[in-house]
């Protein structure tokens, strides 16, 4: 009797040991899967992610370990591949020392060159911001950086990045346009990016958008300057609350106070709203336009409009106005 029962006993551990086996065994994952943690994701964000992507079976285990090894706040974002049987430990452990396979970057429409060489500094995908900024001003690629969301290797290149980003943006012109980006049209194609490129940081409303498209091109026609504070802005390499008399006489060819004509490259990296209010302005006869302050902006046909304007909607007692409009 004394035997059944030491028996029994073996019986049950050996049983309580294979449940306890086949309960954190990990799921078979074949083939190889990708699976994105999305920035400032939590843990229960993260383990939920998992379970959904097979990569775990049990969030629950997930939250003990990562709040055992006080590791719950340490879980990186980016993109990640588990193939076969990961053990939970690994899975996490390989989440806490970021081991991506891609790393997702997001460049925001209207960032410069120099806002991409950050973005991608912070992102760990280059070393040197200078480096990134010197290849691609010397490969003029200011406003061909096209702004979108891309899944970069940890080992890629400049030239790989700038590369990728160039074909997105031969793409969506195409989208856009019809045409194939090509050395005959190329001069074509620079303009209207350059004219979209003001766009984009002057306006934020796509009406308003194509009626600012639509005075740049009126302003060039009759050889006015352009006169937009955002590329004063560009040359100064900064952005101001409001510029000063001293900073509109800065001399440089993208000061389209002093110099007429369009700046000598676009002055930032347009998204497709502002690329498609360059291909198609609104005809209107306005020459100048005002921020009002509140995102919108006041529009005139003539000068003596313009100065009335700015006499209701701006005054140098109210820093958190600019002259954003064409003046003389």
């Amino acid at each position: 009797m004394k035997r059944k029962f030491v028996y029994i006993g073996a019986g049950i551990l050996i049983l309580g040991y294979l449940i306890i086996k086949l309960i954190t065994l990990p799921p078979l994952v074949k083939p190889a899967r990708l699976v994105e943690i999305p920035e400032n994701a939590t843990a229960y964000q993260v383990a939920k992610i998992l379970k959904e992507k097979g990569i775990i079976k049990s969030i629950a285990w997930f939250l003990f370990l990562t709040n055992r090894y006080r590791v719950q706040n340490k879980l990186k974002a980016g993109v990640y591949e588990f193939s076969g049987r990961t053990p939970l430990k690994k899975v996490i452990s390989k989440i806490v020392r970021g081991d991506v396979i891609l790393v997702k970057v997001t460049i925001p429409e209207g960032s410069t060159i120099k806002d991409v060489a950050e973005i991608l500094r912070k992102k760990g995908l280059i070393s040197d911001e200078n480096k990134f900024i010197e290849y691609a001003k010397k490969k003029k690629m200011e406003g061909f950086l096209f702004p979108d969301t891309y899944f970069f290797p940890h080992n890629v290149s400049i030239e790989g990045i700038t590369a990728t980003m160039w074909v997105r943006f031969k793409e969506v012109y195409k989208e856009l346009t019809g045409e194939e980006v090509n050395e005959e049209n190329f001069d074509k194609v620079k303009r209207i990016i350059t004219i979209a490129s003001i766009v984009e940081k002057e306006a934020i409303y796509p009406k308003e958008r194509k009626i600012i498209a639509g005075i740049i091109l009126n302003r060039l026609r009759k050889n006015l300057p352009i006169q937009s504070c955002a590329t004063v802005e560009y040359a100064l390499g900064c952005h101001k609350a409001r510029l000063t008399e001293k900073d509109l006489k800065i001399k440089s060819p993208y000061n389209t106070y002093l110099y007429r004509g369009l700046p000598p490259t676009p002055i930032c990296n347009p998204g497709k709203i502002s690329i498609k209010a360059a291909l198609n302005p609104e005809n209107t006869d306005y020459l100048y336009f005002l921020s009002m302050g509140n995102g919108r902006n006041y529009f005139s046909k003539t000068y003596k409009q313009h100065i009335r304007a700015k006499k209701l909607y701006f005054s140098p007692d109210e820093k958190s106005k600019k002259d954003t409009g064409f003046s003389q």
